[in-house]
């Protein structure tokens, strides 16, 4: 059992496991936020492609898409925002915290990250979302994502982390889900879409409290004993 910040128990399942690519990708902070938070969880990666194709076939992945955290065997979730405040409120303590308006504010940062990286998604995987572009069009999409839609957002990112007492994107204590997910973004998915950004834009130069943030994530302990013993391909 684990306490709640109130000290309530909150029963921990016998059993979490992951399914995601062998990449990075949505699946990263899922892995960094179990590891931090101490849970327990098996981190599936699929073989193959196509092993991700007959699950997607056979519905076993809810709405089709991975991450997927099958809990105790037989419970599905999917959606990467549910997924981390679920496990941070099975982790218990204030990593989702109890006071609501604070909540709501974590909450927020998960919802604002979609809404930013939305356009960058959509420009990667056109024929997903059911948008054809020839490769002009990718280019004029990429410069102004790069020139205009992501430093707005960017600019608005780095005034939150000055504001913040704490460093972290919701002004809570500790990491919230929303710090493992705006860190990843930027400290590793940003930084390896050349196809999308401009070096400077990936390297957060005109961006000191997202370089700041990145970096205070990165050397948490929790973190560092992750990437000490795994390595992601």
């Amino acid at each position: 059992m684990k306490r709640d910040a109130a000290g309530e128990e909150k029963p921990r399942p016998s059993a979490l496991k992951l399914y995601y690519f062998n990449i990075t990708g949505k699946g990263e902070a899922i892995r960094l936020f179990s590891a931090y938070a101490g849970l327990d969880l098996e981190d599936y990666r699929f073989a193959s492609f196509e092993e991700f194709a007959a699950l997607k076939a056979d519905g076993t992945l809810p709405y089709g898409q991975v991450p997927l955290l099958e809990v105790d065997g037989k419970h599905k979730l999917a959606q990467s925002a549910a997924i981390l405040r679920y496990l941070a409120q099975i982790a218990g303590g204030e990593i989702y915290p109890s006071d609501p308006l604070l909540a709501a504010k974590v909450d927020a940062a998960l919802d604002y990250e979609v809404d930013v990286f939305c356009g960058p998604t959509v420009a990667s995987y056109t024929t997903r979302f059911g948008i054809e572009m020839d490769d002009q069009q990718k280019e004029r999409a990429a410069a102004l994502l790069s020139s205009e839609v992501m430093p707005r957002h960017l600019r608005t990112v780095e005034s939150q982390l000055k504001e913040s007492a704490t460093g972290w994107i919701a002004g809570t204590e500790k990491p919230s889900p929303a710090d493992f997910v705006w860190a990843v973004r930027l400290g590793d998915y940003l930084p390896g879409r050349d196809r999308l950004f401009t070096a400077e834009l990936r390297s957060l130069k005109d961006f000191p409290a997202c370089q700041a943030y990145v970096k205070k994530f990165y050397e948490l302990p929790e973190v560092v004993k992750y990437y000490s013993g795994k390595k992601t391909d």
